[in-house]
């Protein structure tokens, strides 16, 4: 697969076009989305969700992503990547708010919790499909609100195209976060749930970058670089101005060690990484 004009392109890729999105650009300094949030689609399948994604009702309540990943890892592509979709709603996490305006939103094709019925299979209210033991996990949510214990299982080949996916997006965009629905919604969301590997996918796309340089630009008016990471280790150099272009050599509690002219540690929020 490959990035064209901010669409996906290869075999098993399909498009179409959601009404439902914001003009760009996006509200990050590079004005292009630099975050993935992965969520479940809480239906039966896929065509009906990508339905429900791409349809207008006049009486509001509408919704979109830029992807959604069956369970072949078939991908439907929604909007292009440069367009904001309405997929994150109220959110928030570690300072930033309004995920709609700063990620990419992807869709596994999954329903998500279940709850096991008399007859030993699982469903819930309103649906009229039912699993089976060997589609379901067993597992606790991270939210100790969330009291769900039953989980659809996320298909080998679907967690596959999700991995591949996220990590040309971080080569194209520069992605510096990949979260749930649930990290930036904790109160109102569950997915994508205990059952899709989360840590395992972060861990993966955003810390093996495979020998690769990294870069990034100072997105603060006057920035300080310090000896260490952190507020009371002493000042290196004079302060990096705004734009300008680091190597990003080590991360910790926070802080990136960079090197410019010289190198120090320089406080992370302050550092947008490139590629």
């Amino acid at each position: 697969m490959k990035i064209v004009d901010h669409q996906l392109q290869g075999t098993g890729v399909h498009f179409k076009q959601t009404p439902n999105y914001y003009n760009p650009p996006f509200k990050t300094p590079t004005k292009l989305p630099d975050a993935i949030i992965i969520h479940y689609t809480a239906m039966t399948n896929a065509a009906d969700a990508i339905k429900v994604l791409t349809t207008k009702k006049p009486e509001g309540g509408n919704a979109s992503a830029h992807l959604v990943i069956g369970k072949q890892g078939e991908i439907t592509q929604l909007a292009k990547f440069n367009q904001r979709t309405w997929h994150a709603g109220d959110s928030s996490y570690n300072g930033r708010k309004g995920y709609n305006s700063l990620s990419i939103g992807i869709e596994i094709d999954n329903v998500g919790w279940l709850i096991k019925q008399n007859n030993g299979k699982f469903s819930r209210a309103r649906l009229t499909d039912e699993y089976t033991e060997d589609q379901v996990v067993n597992l606790p949510h991270f939210n100790p609100k969330v009291r769900h214990e039953y989980w659809e299982t996320y298909p080998q080949k679907q967690i596959d195209a999700v991995f591949e996916i996220c990590e040309l997006l971080r080569k194209q965009y520069g992605i510096i976060e990949i979260l749930g629905h649930d990290e930036i919604s904790p109160n109102r969301k569950q997915d994508p749930g205990p059952a899709f590997p989360m840590d395992e996918l972060k861990s993966e796309v955003l810390s093996d970058r495979s020998g690769e340089a990294v870069e990034g630009i100072v997105n603060a008016d006057l920035l300080n670089i310090r000896a260490g990471a952190g507020v009371n280790f002493e000042k290196v150099a004079q302060p990096l101005s705004q734009n300008a272009e680091v190597e990003i050599l080590e991360e910790s509690n926070g802080w990136y060690k960079v090197s410019t002219k010289v190198e120090g540690w320089v406080s992370k929020k302050h550092i947008t990484p490139t590629r």
